[in-house]
């Protein structure tokens, strides 16, 4: 019988030290083992064989990371997991279940503690069935004939409109959070509004690198842009990461469609869902992220110019062979006694629209939080009124329903686990 199996999941060793140096007197004695990315745990599994226990570090205590240990608790539902983190999670309790915790421990702690609580799960893991050998964390994996695991890239969505104001990056980021909140999959959103990039405002987010930095690494020596891309991203508490755009204006004259095409293949290759949020034009960047998106939201709102535009955008596409059986339209900004009623656009446009949303003060309301307004407000209309549209993208088999009213970042029990103020990283 094999000794039990600790897997300690952070950045920095030193969480994994002290793991080992607990366990050190403990019959059969623990081998304790380290992985630095969730990507890694399938290779690592395959060569040393299944853990009994987890251990997730700091490195995982923000919303990319409680998602991908999502994922890996799908994965090895059996197997118990103890989050040590050095600052109070920005998730609610629901969030630390979903991922399989058994325990909740802050940073810097003691070794009578620490032991105390690696003991329970291994105690736990003993009553529990031995878990499977290989986990599938995010991306998704598939096997290929030769009965390996190859990576399947992610589903790019990209969203566009033809008229300014008609709220894509609302809808990039509402989908984006949608998407990773209840799919349980791994979601990236590229802010390619080169110029004028708005989805780090609208999230609230201070990137350090942006798209144009990504790019600049890959015309350097020091690898492909593939496997450094997860550096330059930004994570937002809701689980999303975003690629922002440039901080300069300048620097989107340096962009070229061929360097977007490379940008979302290597976002693919991490990520279940790649969101694509485009400016209002038709510029070769912009049909760039048409190129092999599954889905391609068009937004319009309800007033003349925004609609005759929206034909024109149409009949363009058909005429530059853009494939349109993927080509969704959404109308946003509804509103009463404007001049033009809904009825009247949708017989202009045969296909239909996918949504009808309201003009609605929760939107500006969630902007300014920095909260998509499915999050904030996840009961208003507007919320609502977007579900059918963004469940038809779940994976099948998972539920499509609302979060509740409270926010994804909360007080309550969690908040007294760790009787200390909430801390913000910048």
């Amino acid at each position: 019988m094999r000794n039990p199996r600790i897997l300690v999941l952070d950045k920095a060793p030193e969480l994994r030290d002290q793991v080992a140096d607990v366990v050190d007197d403990v019959r059969p004695r623990p081998e304790v083992l380290t992985c630095q990315w969730v990507d890694d745990l399938d290779d690592i599994l395959t060569e040393q064989g299944p853990v009994d226990v987890l251990v997730a570090g700091p490195s995982m205590g923000d919303g990319n990371g409680l998602a991908q240990l999502r994922l890996v608790h799908d994965e090895l539902p059996a197997v118990p997991m103890v989050l040590a983190f050095d600052r109070r999670p920005r998730a609610q309790l629901r969030d630390l279940l979903q991922v399989g915790a058994i325990d909740l421990l802050r940073l810097p702690v003691h070794d009578k503690k620490l032991l105390e609580s690696l003991e329970r799960a291994l105690e736990l893991a003993r009553r529990l069935e031995p878990p499977a050998p290989v986990i599938t964390a995010a991306p998704a994996v598939a096997a290929n004939p030769a009965g390996s695991l190859v990576r399947t890239p992610g589903q790019v969505l990209t969203v566009a409109s033809a008229t300014g104001g008609c709220g894509k990056t609302f809808m990039a980021t509402n989908l984006g959070y949608y998407l990773a909140r209840h799919s349980g999959k791994r979601v990236c959103v590229i802010d390619l509004d080169l110029q004028f990039g708005e989805v780090s405002t609208a999230l609230r987010l201070k990137p350090r690198f942006t798209i144009y930095d990504a790019l600049q690494r890959e015309d350097s020596e020091e690898g492909d842009l593939a496997e450094h891309i997860e550096e330059y991203l930004v994570a937002h508490e809701s689980g999303v990461s975003v690629l922002a755009a440039p901080k300069d204006p300048s620097e989107a004259d340096r962009i070229s469609s061929p360097d977007v095409t490379r940008i979302i293949e290597a976002a693919r290759q991490h990520f279940d869902f790649v969101v694509v949020d485009t400016p209002s034009a038709l510029t070769e960047i912009v049909l760039a992220a048409f190129e092999g998106a599954e889905r391609l939201f068009v937004m319009a709102t309800l007033d003349l110019p925004s609609v005759r535009n929206l034909g024109v955008f149409l009949t363009t596409l058909e005429k530059l062979k853009v494939p349109t059986d993927n080509v969704r339209l959404v109308l946003n900004k509804a509103e009463s006694d404007v001049g033009i009623e809904v009825s009247q656009v949708e017989k202009l446009f045969p296909q239909g629209f996918e949504a009808v949303l309201p003009y609605a003060k929760e939107v500006s309301r969630s902007i300014n939080l920095g909260m998509p307004v499915m999050a904030a407000s996840p009961n208003s209309e507007v919320s609502r009124n977007m579900v059918p549209m963004m469940s038809a993208l779940l994976p099948e088999g998972h539920l499509a329903r609302m979060a509740p009213a409270a926010e994804v970042a909360g007080e309550g029990f969690l908040g007294r686990l760790f009787h200390r103020p909430q801390s913000h990283a910048s």
